[in-house]
């Protein structure tokens, strides 16, 4: 069980890392974080926004899946 709380706080510390980069990133660029979640639109994000968004969703799903089995 203290492996699995281990990687639940690395994967918590990850997504807060990676909120802050995704967050300085769609401020450089003046994109509104919100209208681009709310429409969907990731096409044609720059590369540095598009990036941070799919590590903040993927170790979402990694935390979401620790939660299902850890509850």
């Amino acid at each position: 069980m203290k492996a699995m709380n281990e990687t639940a706080e690395f994967v918590q510390f990850a997504i807060s890392q990676w909120r802050e980069k995704r967050d300085a990133a769609f401020r450089e660029h003046g994109l509104n974080l919100e209208k681009v979640y709310a429409k969907g639109e990731f096409d044609n994000l720059p590369p540095e926004c598009l990036m941070a968004v799919c590590y903040v969703d993927a170790f979402a799903c990694v935390q979401s899946k620790i939660r299902s089995v850890t509850e």
